[in-house]
């Protein structure tokens, strides 16, 4: 679990605070309207955000990595800062399927700082046009969207 504060401001934003590392992790606005209270559940990843017009809830982090399927029986997916491809066709001590590391992830914009909230990819696509060359391009809103060509 990571500290955390969250502020709310009149100039319309929402912002997450990391405690430890002392930088802002990620910023919610909402241009209509000015936000007034917050309230933070205790267990679970939720945010509930008071505002002109009324109220929302969301969350603060992804509870599912992003996940690819890709070519025969291959699933690509995101853990911590690597891209993983899980290999259903290979066997490993009599489980099935092996976890096999492709390529470290970069951190980019403001969030090289942290791995905090919102610095995670959102979605992978993996490439079915050409599946001998096993392209997956991964996909964040960091800095307003960015992404990454894994070849």
């Amino acid at each position: 679990k990571q500290d955390l504060i969250v502020s709310d401001s009149e100039d319309r934003s929402i912002r997450v605070w990391d405690v430890s590392k002392r930088v802002g992790v990620q910023t919610f606005r909402r241009e209509g309207d000015r936000f007034w209270i917050l309230a933070a559940h205790r267990s679970q990843s939720l945010l509930a955000a008071g505002h002109d017009s009324g109220m929302f809830v969301f969350k603060l982090e992804r509870e599912r990595p992003a996940s690819t399927h890709g070519a025969a029986n291959k699933l690509y997916y995101v853990r911590g800062r690597e891209l993983f491809c899980h290999d259903y066709s290979r066997t490993l001590n009599g489980s099935t399927g092996v976890d096999v590391p492709i390529a470290s992830l970069r951190r980019v914009g403001n969030q090289a700082q942290t791995d905090g909230i919102g610095s995670s990819p959102r979605f992978l696509t993996y490439n079915q046009h050409n599946p001998t060359e096993g392209n997956v391009l991964v996909c964040s809103e960091v800095d307003g969207g960015c992404y990454e060509l894994i070849t």
